[in-house]
């Protein structure tokens, strides 16, 4: 089964990428948007740092890791799903899902893996390079344990973001036409872009538990510059299984309610 999907996703890979191949200026396009949103992220918190030294535990270079880190997690969810959550609600819309749930294949598998986003192996390369430098040059010690343990930690706070993502995408089955269902998640996730420091008292405990947006970047970010921790990690592994479940509940439940082209 493992080696089907496999197989499956690989042919997804290449059919994106002879589709990325055929409009190269729309490749291009996509890498010089990411350039800008990581400029402007990085511009912001140059200001915030012209005027304190230090965020909570984040000093300057800290954050800069932070934000690189962030990046990644972007560019990894942005290559395997970013294509494909939000294109349920045009799918719905016009009744084109019916011919993916006759596929034999699992249906949130097909929905979610669909495109591949090629552009992001190229921002992935050159991040992967600046942090590698940024900890080279850092001021403390990171061991190979903490790097280690950072790609787990990475890895499920990608399924996290993917998992939030997917379970907005899915209320369009009871709202018939939820176009503003980017907007939304752009909004909610916008908290996982910032160090948890700058979070207190009760909103800090809701970022690390029931709105888990600290899970997705400042988790793995916390686990590589300061050392892991076993109930951080142990939680984010546990918010992140519930969150795929929950995904996989909810996508089911809309289906009961989907009403076909056919229909």
């Amino acid at each position: 089964m493992v080696r089907k999907y496999f197989n499956l996703w690989s042919a997804f890979l290449r059919n994106s990428l002879t589709r990325d191949m055929e409009f190269k200026m729309n490749f291009i396009a996509d890498l010089f948007i990411d350039a800008i949103f990581y400029g402007s992220m990085y511009f912001l918190w140059a200001v915030i740092f012209s005027y304190v030294d230090v965020l909570g535990d984040f000093d300057q270079q800290a954050v800069i890791i932070f934000l690189i880190v962030m990046y990644l997690t972007d560019t990894v969810f942005v290559f395997f799903f970013g294509a494909n959550t939000f294109t349920l609600n045009t799918m719905v819309v016009k009744g084109d899902l019916d011919l993916v749930l006759i596929k034999p294949v699992n249906p949130q598998f097909f929905m979610s893996f669909r495109y591949v986003c090629n552009y992001s192996l190229v921002s992935l390369v050159i991040l992967m390079g600046l942090l590698l430098k940024l900890l080279y040059e850092y001021h403390g010690f990171i061991s190979i344990l903490n790097f280690s343990i950072f790609l787990f930690s990475f890895i499920l706070g990608v399924l996290l973001f993917y998992a939030v993502e997917f379970i907005i995408s899915c209320l369009v089955f009871w709202y018939r036409n939820f176009s503003v269902g980017g907007w939304l998640s752009s909004e909610i996730t916008k908290y996982s872009r910032r160090p948890d420091s700058i979070y207190k008292g009760k909103f800090r405990r809701i970022v690390f538990t029931i709105f888990p947006m600290a899970m997705i970047t400042s988790v793995p970010a916390r686990v590589l510059l300061f050392g892991p921790k076993l109930d951080l990690i142990l939680s984010q592994f546990i918010i992140t299984i519930v969150f795929l479940l929950l995904s996989n509940f909810i996508w089911n439940r809309g289906l009961r309610l989907y009403e076909s082209a056919s229909s």
